[in-house]
């Protein structure tokens, strides 16, 4: 019997051996797909809010476990997706495979620096009262789902809002302050939000109204009890949320690939801020020079409204876009999906002062992006009549398009999601993000976009003076060098803002560390790049060119582009 036994284990281990030897060995590049696949998996498995707001809409259902055991096991795996990176053979891949090997191992590792070594998931109150809200908002967004799926998958994640926010309650122990007093606003805010969310889909599906009040009632009561566990929070100074010099030089390297440290950042910051005062200086005597703009006495009609505003804005939209596609700025898909101006929902408003852009998932089916706006009375008294009319009359709308739509935010992240790479797809790496956004504020008006009146040039002037200070801001905000108060008055006394509008953007910085300085830094990485290529290219330059193969390479750092096309790519 026993050798009746050994004889069957051979005969298997044959037949295993053949079937093993007969499958095909994947290519290095397959196996750097397969990779990332895994990867892709991971992450919305450990934050499906993040997969909707992705466009992945299989995880709507749930919300993440944020505890210190699931933070744990998540690093564990990720560190075992880096060790299976390290096993693919890079010389075998293509030049823009090893980009995305690159690109890939920059994201986990930076993951890791985030879930390690900062408190943004560990005490963090404004992670589970965010996570709560747009687990709700990004399923509205998304215009693949019925209004039934929508309300169906909503009504499934709201049944796990309370739990979540408990635990929340139990992972907090002495949070920064300023991130309890941004948690507890928006808490409060939710409320009148998911009152607003539940009216909407009891009106479209009467027949589930008791359905609705019932789960909607609960989310509610969990956002009041998680804002009143914050009052104690709100009281008291906390902990910094400083990450700390060396995790932001960690940060640099691996998320910007960056050859510089925080001390060089901020002599960056520091030049780049002397320089554009002086500009910005020079272009405010020219235009102080100039004889005043003269009011025209413009007829005002009676039935101006808040709908006509946002038909403007949309229409602005819609003529940056055509202006990029006839001058040659760069090129626009003919489906490209759509931008829609849509006001600032309540509980953003802590922390979006002007306007911003929320890009639609990189998987999801229907592209539409939502161009937020400041929100618009309901009804405009004759002053704001007067006011908004005469705003839409000058055209006032149409250098926020440049930045937030065209070609800024919305046509950019629209190529990028286009991307045939799935890695590629998955960045959102803001020195090319808001580097080029930033970029084309400046680009468009060296090409003509608003003709050569010094005001405008001035309020692009203004903007990259604001950037240079940004850089300063986050870095002495995220080293120690300022605290939150300190942030604020330096920012108020160097550029002369509103504190209320100063106070939204260092609240926000406060949270996004390394973020702020990618604006100017990002630009002027992008300029570098267009010189090179400038002078490899010779006669065959062209601005829609440079755009076109900047645009092509995806939201990825401008330094492996830059890498790219001088052939820096081993």
């Amino acid at each position: 019997m026993k050798r009746i036994l050994t004889f069957a284990a051979f005969v298997i281990l044959l037949i295993l051996t053949a079937s093993t030897s007969a499958a095909p060995k994947l290519s290095a590049e397959e196996q750097l797909q397969k990779i990332a696949e895994d990867y892709l998996v991971l992450q919305f498995e450990f934050d499906p809010v993040h997969a909707t707001e992705m466009g992945e809409h299989r995880y709507d259902g749930r919300y993440p476990d944020f505890s210190a055991g699931a933070i744990n096991r998540m690093v564990s795996k990720l560190r075992q997706v880096k060790a299976n990176l390290k096993k693919i053979k890079v010389s075998e891949l293509s030049t823009d495979a090893k980009i995305d090997h690159m690109l890939l191992e920059s994201n986990i590792e930076t993951q890791i620096i985030y879930l390690t070594s900062t408190i943004l998931y560990r005490d963090n109150p404004k992670l589970f009262s965010s996570t709560a809200v747009n687990g709700i908002y990004l399923i509205m967004l998304s215009q693949s789902l019925s209004v039934t799926e929508q309300l169906n998958l909503i009504l499934e994640r709201l049944t796990k809002l309370p739990d979540f926010l408990v635990a929340g309650e139990k992972q907090i122990k002495n949070p920064p302050q300023v991130w309890a007093a941004l948690a507890k606003d928006e808490s409060d805010n939710a409320t009148t939000f998911l009152s607003d969310v539940s009216a909407f889909y009891s009106a479209q599906i009467p027949e589930r109204q008791s359905e609705i009040d019932i789960k909607f009632a609960a989310a509610s009561a969990a956002f009041q009890d998680y804002s009143d566990f914050l009052n104690e929070f709100v009281e008291r100074e906390g902990q910094s949320f400083a990450i700390g010099r060396e995790v932001f030089n960690r940060l640099l390297t691996t998320q910007y690939f960056l050859d510089f440290n925080v001390d060089s950042l901020l002599r960056f910051g520091e030049t780049m801020l002397d320089q554009s005062s002086a500009t910005y200086d020079s272009l405010a005597a020219i235009v102080d020079s100039l004889p005043p703009v003269e009011e025209k006495n413009t007829f005002i009609p009676r039935s101006f409204t808040r709908e006509d505003v946002l038909d403007y804005f949309q229409w602005e939209i819609n003529q940056v876009r055509d202006w990029v596609l006839q001058n040659d700025f760069a090129t626009i898909p003919s489906d490209i999906g759509e931008c829609l101006p849509v006001e600032t929902p309540q509980f953003l408003e802590n922390i979006v002062g002007g306007i911003a852009y929320q890009p639609p998932g990189a998987f999801e089916p229907v592209q539409t992006g939502r161009f937020y706006v400041r929100p618009l009375p309901d009804s405009l008294d004759d002053a704001n009549r007067s006011a908004f009319f005469r705003y839409c009359y000058r055209r006032g709308f149409r250098s926020s398009v440049v930045h937030e739509a065209y070609p800024g935010h919305h046509m950019m992240l629209q190529l990028a999601n286009r991307n045939t790479s799935l890695i590629r797809r998955l960045q959102r790496n803001d020195l090319f993000v808001e580097g080029w956004a930033l970029y084309c504020e400046e680009a468009m008006y060296n090409s003509g976009f608003y003709g050569r009146d010094p005001r405008q040039m001035l309020a692009i002037a203004g903007g990259i003076r604001f950037r240079a200070a940004r850089i300063i801001v986050d870095a002495r905000l995220q080293t120690g060098q300022f605290t939150y108060q300190q942030a604020i008055d330096w920012m108020v006394e160097k550029l002369g803002a509103s504190i209320e509008y100063i106070e939204k953007e260092v609240s926000r910085y406060t949270l996004m560390p390394t973020v702020p300085m990618t604006y100017l830094l990002g630009k002027e990485q992008i300029n570098q790049i267009r010189t090179s290529l400038q002078q490899r290219m010779g006669d065959q330059y062209s601005t829609k060119r440079f755009h076109d193969l900047l645009l092509n390479e995806g939201a990825i750092p401008p330094v492996l582009i830059s890498r790219k096309v001088n052939d820096l790519i081993l």
